[in-house]
């Protein structure tokens, strides 16, 4: 497993944090919408903001409307047509190491699965402590090893 500095988890922390904040700033308003409600308070209409960055008023239209999968070049043109910058963050569901232990545990009781069904085979049952056990082994086994093991490479 490849070990990360602090200052590339510090990094992660402030990007996932300022991605929160920014989601609950949004108060899940669409991109359109938010390009709307800017559009409005600068007092350009769609025809002139469209002119501005080159593309149909139709495009601005449907993009308000939320009728329309926009690709990053053209919000890139519209964002930066009213003095914008488009800023795009990943929003983590869950810590990293958290993901890296779900997943880890995912593959260890997939792996344990396998063994259970071998030992059904023998008429063999192990108690509910030792199958913890063991999955709490290979699960740790699982993030001391080589993260290709973790995602399937």
């Amino acid at each position: 497993m490849k070990s990360y500095s602090p200052a590339e988890k510090l990094l992660v922390e402030e990007i996932t944090h300022a991605a929160q904040k920014m989601r609950l700033a949004l108060k899940g308003l669409s991109i359109g919408a938010i390009l709307q409600l800017i559009r409005k308070q600068l007092g350009i209409s769609q025809q002139a903001l469209a002119k501005r960055a080159g593309v149909p008023q139709s495009t601005v239209s449907r993009i308000e409307s939320g009728h329309e999968h926009i690709n990053l070049t053209t919000l890139n043109k519209i964002f930066h047509a009213i003095s914008c910058e488009l800023v795009i963050l990943p929003f983590l569901k869950a810590p990293i190491d958290i993901m890296r232990h779900n997943q880890a545990k995912k593959i260890a009781a997939t792996q344990l699965q396998y063994l259970k069904g071998t030992m059904n085979l023998e008429e063999q049952q192990p108690d509910e402590r030792f199958n913890e056990e063991l999955l709490k082994q290979e699960t740790n086994r699982l993030l001391q090893g080589p993260d290709s093991k973790l995602w399937g490479e």
